[in-house]
């Protein structure tokens, strides 16, 4: 219904409701109708229309009056009007209708993000008075942090968002009125709450736990481990007492042997020595008996006699070491007189096979701590040996005194010994040469018995020796100081 109307210069202004249009009049008709967009007003009953000459146009009815420039078209980019931006009024989370944010610029830190939890949607309500308007004005949207790019325009004051990580945002609005003029950009920070099991607190949680799995994964192993290790070390030592009894019998069953050998040995000696003492007595009776060439066959069975005598001595000596019934009895001894005397029975011996023999001795006396039969059989040993192993040349026995401790040598010009057979050569019953093929006679006892002899009286017999060339035997014992009634006597 038309309300007002107004016709000047050719042109023809009308109001229709709240709106106003213009024509070109033409004649009796009117043509080229056009809408003055932007000019909308509140409906009134009565409204009155004036265009004056610069081509303003004036609207009023009771309350209100209008005016519009009408030569003039309206600029977008025209500044917005003071105070022109969109207001947050609400944020709510629909899924349980829970208010977040109610308008309320009331807060403790308004420049603070507003807590939301995470997984939750939002739905924004926004708002932008203005009271010079008649068309609501519209709004487009865009979240910093998420999607950069704005909205299309929509006029609707609500909007839903949804799928937010946690994290920190910015919501921001932005109006635009009936002039096509923007407002300012409206920040809303949000800070999306992370869930529980995905909070520094849960991911503190996460590492003692994994930590605790780790330690109790390790301790588990170790236990496991230490299972393992004990129940080796219980069959080990199970092994090891299974062996031990065995070792222990088998000890024990030659520990008997042993001591049957050395009951038997001692008992045969004595068995078999006590007859050959007989016959070696009585084979100076029947020397008086006998003349010319019957005499060799008493000293044929004179020196065999006494070889077997020997060995019987080394056996049943061997034997008294072995079990410890040996009594070994240290008194001051010279050295040089026991090494004289032995020389002295031995050197025809040694001249019969036409060696030269020598002693020398050290002039002065020379005390050891010596049981003075056993010395005599170890310097007996060690010079029947040299003068069995030497052909031809020189055996020399020689006295001496060195670092405290005072020695005698036996050197020979003999076959000496083999350097592999030096570990062996204080062995019981071993010789270098063995079987038929052995040279020289002997049962391997002397060196073995002289060794035992010589360690009990806290001596040592040492050697050097080159195959083809010799070998010089020493045996040393700690020197003492001459008793107090040998220097009397001198």
């Amino acid at each position: 219904m038309v309300k007002s109307f107004y016709y000047k210069n050719g042109r023809l202004w009308v109001v229709l409701g709240n709106r106003v249009f213009v024509g070109e009049v033409q004649g009796r008709s009117v043509a080229d109708w056009d809408e003055i967009d932007p000019l909308h007003f509140p409906k009134s009953e009565s409204i009155s229309l004036f265009v004056d000459d610069v081509g303003t146009l004036w609207l009023g009815d009771q309350l209100r009056l209008f005016r519009y420039a009408a030569g003039a078209e309206a600029d977008v980019s025209d500044p917005a009007p003071p105070g022109f931006a969109p207001l947050v009024r609400r944020l709510i989370a629909p899924k349980e209708n829970r208010l977040l944010y109610g308008g309320t610029p009331h807060r403790e830190d308004p420049g603070s993000p507003l807590p939301v939890r995470y997984g939750e949607d939002l739905r924004v309500r926004v708002a932008s008075p203005q009271y010079g308007t008649t068309t609501p004005p519209e709004y487009r949207y865009r979240v910093l942090g998420r999607d950069d790019e704005w909205s299309d325009w929509s006029s609707a004051p609500t909007r839903r968002f949804n799928d937010f990580w946690e994290g920190t945002y910015r919501l921001q609005v932005q109006a635009r009125n009936e002039r096509g003029q923007l407002s300012r950009i409206t920040s809303f920070p949000l800070e999306i709450i992370p869930p529980w099991y995905r909070s520094i607190w849960a991911y503190l949680v996460y590492g003692l736990g994994f930590l605790g799995l780790a330690y109790g994964a390790r301790r588990f192993y170790i236990v496991k481990e230490e299972k393992r290790q004990a129940r080796r070390r219980v069959q080990k030592l199970e092994r090891e007492r299974v062996v031990a009894e065995r070792l222990k019998k088998a000890n024990d069953r030659l520990r008997e042997a042993n001591r049957l050998k050395e009951d038997f040995l001692a008992t045969t000696s004595h068995e078999l020595r006590t007859p050959l003492t007989n016959i070696l007595g009585s084979l100076e009776v029947l020397r008086g008996m006998m003349e010319g060439e019957e005499t060799e066959f008493l000293d044929m069975i004179e020196k065999n006699g006494k070889r077997l005598k020997r060995t019987l001595n080394a056996l049943l000596d061997l034997s008294m070491l072995r079990s410890g019934e040996e009594d070994v009895e240290l008194t001051p001894t010279p050295l040089d007189e026991c090494v004289e005397r032995v020389a002295s029975d031995l050197r025809a011996d040694a001249e019969e096979k036409g060696l030269s023999f020598r002693v020398d001795l050290s002039g002065a006396p020379m005390w050891a701590d010596l049981d003075e039969q056993y010395l005599e059989q170890i310097l007996r040993n060690l010079i029947e040996n040299a003068i069995k192993y030497t052909d031809e040349g020189v055996v020399a026995v020689s006295t001496g005194t060195a670092e405290g401790r005072v020695y005698a040598e036996v050197e020979d010009t003999g076959i000496g010994i083999d350097e592999a057979f030096l570990p062996d050569l204080f062995e019981e019953f071993k010789q270098e040469s063995r079987g038929r093929s052995r040279t020289y006679e002997g049962n391997g006892l002397g060196l073995a018995i002289s060794a035992r002899l010589a360690d009990q009286m806290d001596g040592a017999i040492r050697v050097e020796t080159e195959k083809h060339k010799g070998s010089r035997f020493r045996v040393e014992f700690p020197r003492s100081s001459e008793p107090a009634e040998a220097g009397a006597e001198g």
